[in-house]
């Protein structure tokens, strides 16, 4: 880490710990931090933007951040700071985004890896069924592939294809080297167990998905156990015909906020196979209702549509 980084990363490293003591009194020092670090990239809407998150008890992502406090571990959340402002250059996005360097013709900032084919679960409707001929990842394969996307500044990764946690030992041992990066993971619910959680004590940079679509009842029970070990999660939700009229409403939100969960992905692609993937016009309505909640409900929600900045979908795989 270059000394400017460092000394960024000693000022979040205070900024947070006032925000430990205190977090109602003490957030708008966070607002300060920023001001002092990154005001001159900022432009004027997403500096009001933060600051009105930083300020204003009524405003849903201050709720969102204060609930962070009270939810998760205070080590994890200066581990998610650092690696997303400091090694994911967080706030450098805007400035990006407006200059066109977040495009596809760009270096990525997220990249989705499948590390486990051919995957046994047989899930109706999921993709990685046909790629049963293709063979797994080992682990210094997706090291190299980390270190590679690394040097172009990508610092998010997000597991996908089938179950990745069912190599759960080579997840968290990439975690483990990999500290500078955050890492997100579909997952059955199945998958959230006890010693998973005291892994995810021990990296504090791998955060579960929960596909909630798949177990219902069990996406309860392993959304308590994160909760009861202070971990960050959120929950994944894949959108067909039958649901879309019941996903993304005041209801849902309301439920997957009471889980605890501080992120939601909702799956609009369509699935490969059964069931049937949803219609044009419920797609429109559905993104619709995640914009408008966007404003309103202390959650992150992304989908294959649209994202809060700068785009939902990932734009890198391997």
């Amino acid at each position: 880490m270059s000394i400017p980084a460092r000394l960024k990363a000693f000022g979040i490293s205070k900024a947070l710990d006032y925000l430990d003591r205190d977090p109602d009194a003490n957030l708008p020092r966070l607002m300060e931090w920023l001001d002092k670090y990154a005001g001159e990239r900022l432009s004027p809407p997403y500096q009001a933007l933060f600051h009105q998150a930083m300020t204003d008890p009524d405003n849903n992502w201050h709720q969102l951040i204060r609930s962070m406090y009270t939810d998760i571990d205070n080590r994890i959340l200066k581990k998610i700071f650092e690696n997303f402002i400091i090694h994911g250059h967080l706030l450098d996005w805007p400035a990006k985004k407006e200059d066109g360097q977040l495009s596809q013709d760009q270096a990525p900032w997220s990249v989705i890896i499948d590390p486990s084919f051919p995957c046994a679960m047989d899930c109706t409707g999921c993709g990685a069924s046909i790629f049963g001929v293709r063979p797994s990842m080992e682990f210094d394969s997706l090291d190299e592939e980390l270190e590679a996307r690394k040097a172009r500044g990508c610092h998010l990764f997000i597991f996908s294809g089938g179950n990745s946690l069912a190599r759960q030992e080579e997840i968290i041992a990439l975690c483990n080297k990999h500290t500078d990066c955050v890492f997100a993971v579909f997952t059955p619910p199945a998958s959230i167990t006890p010693s998973l959680c005291e892994d995810l004590l021990r990296v504090r940079n791998l955060f579960p998905a929960i596909q909630v679509d798949v177990d219902p009842a069990d996406a309860q029970r392993a959304s308590l156990l994160l909760r009861e070990h202070k971990l960050p999660f959120g929950v994944a939700c894949r959108c067909t015909a039958d649901n879309a009229d019941r996903v993304a409403t005041e209801e849902y939100y309301d439920r997957i906020i009471d889980s605890g969960a501080k992120f939601c992905w909702f799956f609009t692609c369509p699935a490969y196979g059964g069931p049937a993937a949803p219609t044009r016009e419920q797609l429109l309505d559905l993104h619709r209702r995640v914009q408008a909640f966007r404003k309103t409900k202390p959650l992150l929600t992304l989908d294959f549509w649209d994202g809060p900045s700068p785009s939902a979908a990932p734009q890198g795989g391997f």
